[in-house]
């Protein structure tokens, strides 16, 4: 189950995705590349000298996880730390010899420090580890310093545990937190980031990964034209606007920060992103206040996570009208 609702005339605060979409991202300019086929390799080059050299584009997180559920995780212990994003747990079932699911929210903050004996275990057993996590977190949008937990389980097991770090939200964190992984001393680190969040523009698959040591497997297994004539027009307007585009992904991280600091006092956990979670207790009660206003958040049930939901913020109005309803319904409990 992921966020998302079919009614129109719903103001739909499960999705994840930015309520802004930058003024150079003009989609009706690339309807011109829907009529012909357009080859990824085209733009890569030119997105390389902007995005890193180990850049690949892909066709959203999506496709780099099924590449990674077919090859890199063949035949490995695949650990997911818990809550994550539920997609990881089936894309682990594509090959893997075992998936390994591990609870880590304590306290309101995620303890990686529980994974240690987990990952010695699997790495006794299969002789091959793949963790992945998000970071920041989904669903808690928890942003975490994990550089030196890396760098210990690389000290102790090297490549025989392989780390991919799903960073789809991480341009909604502030620049000062963000602590960047450096793949060239990792190289069994792969970063998995998407555009579709940050640009707002969910229907449009695009994204790259960062690896130099599996660079050639993501090249290899991609689709030729998964991207599409859109996908393709839109990485173009990123390239050629880049100026533009770090100046609204700064601009982005400011606004929700400051829309969040809105709903402290429901925020169950310290997000760094542009959602949150909050405790509604009584599910039925929230949700059913919720449909009579045309508002919808999203349940989190497969996260493990009953009494809570998960809200996307938008609009400084439309989160106006969420925050009254939630002190409505907590006056109601």
């Amino acid at each position: 189950m992921h966020g998302g609702v079919k009614e129109e005339n719903v103001v739909d605060f499960s999705i994840s995705v930015n309520t802004f979409i930058p003024d150079f991202i003009i989609l009706e300019d690339n309807l011109k590349y829907e009529k012909k086929y357009t080859y990824v390799e085209w733009i890569e080059e030119d997105f390389r000298k902007i995005f890193g050299e180990e850049s690949i584009i892909v066709a959203g997180a999506t496709e780099a996880f099924h590449i990674i559920g077919w090859t890199i995780m063949r035949d490995a212990s695949v650990i997911i730390p818990q809550p994550n994003y539920t997609e990881y747990e089936r894309v682990a079932t594509f090959s893997s010899a075992n998936v390994r699911k591990v609870w880590i929210l304590e306290e309101k903050t995620l303890k990686f420090e529980k994974l240690l004996p987990v990952i010695d275990e699997e790495v006794r057993k299969y002789g091959k580890v793949v963790l992945i996590t998000g970071n920041p977190n989904n669903p808690t949008g928890i942003y975490e310093d994990i550089s030196k937990f890396i760098e210990t389980i690389d000290y102790l097991y090297g490549d025989k545990v392989t780390f991919v770090l799903d960073e789809a939200f991480i341009d909604f964190v502030s620049k000062e937190k963000i602590v960047p992984i450096d793949i060239d001393k990792f190289e069994n680190v792969i970063l998995v980031r998407t555009f579709t969040k940050i640009l707002g523009i969910p229907g449009v698959r695009i994204g790259y990964v960062k690896t130099k040591k599996y660079k050639s497997i993501f090249e290899h297994y991609r689709s030729p034209w998964a991207i599409g004539g859109m996908g393709y027009g839109v990485i173009e307007q990123i390239i050629k606007n880049h100026q533009e585009y770090k100046r609204f992904t700064q601009n982005t991280a400011t606004y929700y920060h400051k829309e969040r600091q809105k709903f402290t006092e429901f925020i169950q956990f310290p997000s760094s992103t542009n959602y949150f979670v909050c405790h509604i207790g009584d599910e039925d009660k929230w949700f059913e206040l919720a449909r009579q206003n045309k508002i919808h958040t999203r349940k989190m049930h497969d996260f493990g996570m009953n009494g809570y939901t998960r809200i996307g913020l938008k609009s400084q109005q439309e989160n106006a009208i969420l925050y009254e309803l939630l002190k409505q319904h907590r006056k109601e409990l």
